[in-house]
């Protein structure tokens, strides 16, 4: 389906007719929010009548939004029993039902993309629950009457304020280049979500909770997580088709789901968490079963590992024996279309000992459940999918935040949620439901996965520590940062390399490809650098950090000289598969100062990556050798997040020119079908969104080259904790200007740096007071230095590097020898 370019802050309003897209009209007006985050397409009304081509009408925002949706209703003629709203990032998902959902992985927007409305009467009509970030609004009316509104739109949960105005900013010579800048910025926002911004996702009363056409969550206490035998009871009272439960699940809500559709006279078990997923069994309901709407029925399943046995009101109905779940926690939910209320819910052992209880009229079962408010500001991978945390992605949009919204709540915020997750053995549980509260001792659990999540969740500290350098943080995750490196070390064997025993814990984040065990490189560079990024954070929280400079080293020793392929001319893979390699730990091989064989070249690696994985699309997250082991061909915006800090802190501009261009410029190309305005969590070899109408085409781990421009090419960072001291070091990458300021604790640090007609630079540096810092020259420069002299606030420099004093602006100037007067020649920055 064809569909012509739009400006991204233009509002397209766009009618179905004989399966085509057409423009009814088209402003020119950017999105309207008024001063309570109402942000709707246009004011204009929009008119609805199925009997006419106008039955269905898409709303292009131009780029994606978020929030609880709302429309007012101005004029009802005739039947508008029969109205939806869909919603979509992409304009593709709106040819499936139901769009790019649903979304079941956690309570904190709504589980469906399509909501049903039974239009009666005139006024404002406001949604409960969030949705997530989406580019169209889909209104069809199927009823045979005629629906005008007006303000069509959604309220906004997260902060919207214009990118130009965020603390951060980076402004360069090519647009390109700012507009990659700014979509990472604009995808930080959409996943900052504010602390008590979620709703309750269901609605409690006196008589009950009711759930509509929600997925059910899971009750989150480790031990209902473990369970194997038990016995759930409840009573339902079913409003509309039927209602469902779930037992057997993991902590993301998959697990067996039960639905008991009461208009078709079904039960069916589903391996999942909604009707959607995949049939196990479907049995009628049985004729002495008297089954009816506003009748309240009492419900038990009997759980037995791989048999579920449930009866309504003592009447048996279904007895399944399964094997794809065999332990888990239980739930309840509505099925889409489904409206029930619930209580009285007990759960006992097969003798019959309380395992939990509640009766469900009250609100304080919520938080068992993860269903209540978001007691934290944290950062969130998704938009849209996941609205969750994990540790791993807050490695990169939580540097990209520090560069642009200066979220630092949000930070700290996360890392206190996932930090809490720590197991008393040293790791860490990779992810958290925002609604969960910290826990206020450590897992006594020996279980995880995605272990490379519970190093990187320490890179991330140790990056927000060098930002605040606040002393009460340091010494709380430096004993955090200790326990879990003394984990490590623990699994190293004698050849000095980190093995790791457990298959369960090997996956990354990259799940759906087969979970590594055994010497993985992946896992011992990002060990590697964990350790190296933490001992600042390690020594500032009182511990000696000998031992660990002298693992560090010994790492570096045993990775370089025993994972290195001459064949490959990269690190390969793993033990198991040494015929390939990946980008990521080749990438934080560098990071980790591992490659020390000067065979082993920075340089040689980049070659090797940019020969062996680009493609027109960006590169692959996999060598050809590992994709033939059953690894999927795809491009990684995470793990081409470190690619390009490893070209970028290598000073190799090329490299990191062809990540830019390949991947996320065209990420950032309005007439991308797939624009939204923000990053893409995964892209496949075409340059499509990787995981089909499911990916997030709004994800926080995308967001690298946000933190990485405003590093290198501003070239801002800290080199003492707090911005006590700092360093400016611009990277050009052909460029003739860059200027844009970079937040910290302390206030903003303002730089521009700009080459004249002559190629002579020029730099404005404006530090806040407290600091001090030191300038280097950009590089390249276009008029060498040999043939230079510099000028410092007007005063001669016979040097190459200047002390910059906070609270003092610098200007520097470059002047030509009268000998080497020659214009130089300038690159184009992205082709």
């Amino acid at each position: 389906m064809a569909l012509r370019n739009i400006s991204h802050l233009i509002f397209g309003l766009m009618t179905l007719n004989q399966g085509a897209i057409t423009y009814s009209h088209r402003l020119s007006s950017p999105l309207h929010k008024d001063t309570n985050g109402l942000i709707t397409g246009t004011t204009e009304t929009i008119t609805l009548n199925s009997a006419s081509d106008s039955g269905v009408v898409i709303l292009d925002y131009g780029h994606v939004v978020e929030g609880i949706p709302i429309f007012d209703v101005i004029s009802v003629e005739g039947d508008t029993s029969v109205f939806e709203i869909t919603y979509a990032e992409s304009l593709t998902a709106l040819d499936s039902y139901m769009s790019d959902g649903p979304l079941v992985l956690a309570a904190a927007m709504d589980t469906y993309r399509v909501n049903r409305y039974s239009i009666a009467k005139l006024g404002t009509i406001s949604n409960r629950l969030i949705q997530g970030s989406f580019r169209y609004q889909k209104l069809n009316l199927s009823s045979s009457g005629t629906l005008v509104l007006q303000n069509v739109g959604a309220r906004s949960t997260v902060d919207t304020t214009p990118i130009a105005e965020l603390p951060g900013s980076f402004q360069s010579s090519d647009n390109r280049l700012n507009a990659i800048w700014n979509a990472g910025a604009r995808t930080i926002q959409m996943t900052e979500i504010p602390k008590g911004s979620v709703p309750n996702f269901v609605e409690v009363t006196s008589e009950g909770t009711w759930f509509e056409s929600l997925a059910p969550q899971a009750q989150g206490s480790a031990a209902a997580a473990q369970l194997l035998r038990y016995d759930l009871m409840f009573s339902v009272k079913v409003a509309a088709g039927g209602f469902g439960f779930l037992v057997l699940s993991d902590t993301l809500n998959s697990g067996i789901y039960i639905a008991c559709d009461i208009d078709r006279g079904t039960i069916t078990a589903h391996a999942g968490t909604t009707s959607i997923n995949d049939v196990i069994q479907t049995t009628n309901l049985p004729l002495n079963l008297t089954m009816g709407l506003g009748k309240w029925h009492s419900v038990q399943a009997s759980v037995a590992i791989t048999d579920i046995i449930v009866t309504i009101d003592g009447v048996e109905v279904m007895s399944i024996s399964q094997q794809i779940r065999l332990f888990g926690s239980y739930g309840f939910g509505a099925s889409f279309g489904h409206r029930a209320i619930f209580r009285n819910l007990s759960v006992v052992t097969p003798a019959g000992e309380e395992l939990y209880s509640h009766p469900l009229t009250d609100p304080s079962f919520l938080p068992d459940f993860f269903m209540g408010l978001n007691p934290l500001d944290t950062i969130v991978d998704g938009s849209r999918r996941d609205r969750v945390a994990y540790a791993g992605d807050l490695d990169i949009s939580g540097g990209a935040a520090l560069a642009s919204t200066h979220g630092l709540k949000y930070f700290l915020g996360s890392l206190e949620l996932l930090g809490s997750y720590q197991v008393t053995t040293g790791f860490f549980i990779p992810t958290a439901k925002i609604q969960q509260e910290p826990l206020p001792n450590p897992l006594n659990v020996n279980i995880t996965g995605l272990i490379g999540y519970s190093f990187n969740i320490l890179t991330a500290a140790a990056t927000l520590y060098m930002h605040t350098g606040d002393a009460a943080f340091a010494r709380e995750w430096g004993p955090k940062a200790q326990k879990m490196l003394d984990w490590a070390d623990s699994q190293t064997l004698e050849n000095g390399l980190f093995n790791l025993s457990d298959v369960s814990f090997g996956g990354d984040w990259n799940y759906y490809d087969p979970p590594q065990a055994g010497v993985v490189t992946k896992f011992n560079v990002v060990y590697a650098y964990a350790l190296q990024e933490c001992l600042t954070l390690l020594e500032d929280g009182g511990i000696d950090i000998a031992v660990y400079k002298e693992r560090l080293s010994e790492l570096r020793h045993a990775i370089d000289s025993q994972l290195w392929s001459d064949g490959l001319q990269a690190y390969y893979l793993s033990e198991s598969i040494s015929d390939g390699f990946g980008q990521d730990s080749n990438a934080l091989a560098i990071l980790a100062g591992v490659n020390l064989d000067p065979a082993h070249s920075t340089q040689t690696i980049l070659s090797t990556l940019s020969k062996d994985l680009m493609t027109a699309a960006g590169p692959l997250a996999f060598s050809s050798g590992v994709v033939e082991s059953g690894f999927q061909r795809g491009i990684s915006p995470f793990a081409s997040a470190y690619h390009l800090r490893a070209a970028l802190d290598s000073k190799n501009g090329t490299s990191a020119l062809e990540l830019l261009n390949t991947l996320w410029l065209p990420m950032v190309d309005e007439s991308n079908a797939n624009y939204t305005g923000t990053m893409w969590e995964y892209v496949d070899a075409e340059g499509r969104p990787g995981l089909g109408i499911t990916t997030s085409l709004c994800h926080g781990w995308s967001a690298g080259p946000t933190a990485e421009l405003s590093k290198y090419v501003l070239g801002v960072m800290p080199t003492r904790p707090g911005w006590v001291e700092f360093r400016i070091a611009p990277l050009t990458l052909g460029l003739k200007a860059a200027e844009g300021k970079v937040p910290t604790i302390k206030g903003s640090i303002y730089v521009k740096w700009d080459f004249d007609e002559r190629g002579l630079l020029s730099v404005v540096v404006d530090a806040p007071g407290g600091t001090r810092g030191t300038i280097y020259l950009p590089e390249p420069l276009l008029v060498p230095a040999a043939s230079s002299t510099f000028e410092i606030n007007l005063v001669a420099q016979n040097e190459t590097s200047f002390e910059i004093t906070g609270g003092v602006r610098l200007e520097l100037k470059q002047k030509q020898s009268t000998s080497s007067m020659r214009l130089p020649e300038t690159k184009t920055l992205l082709a």
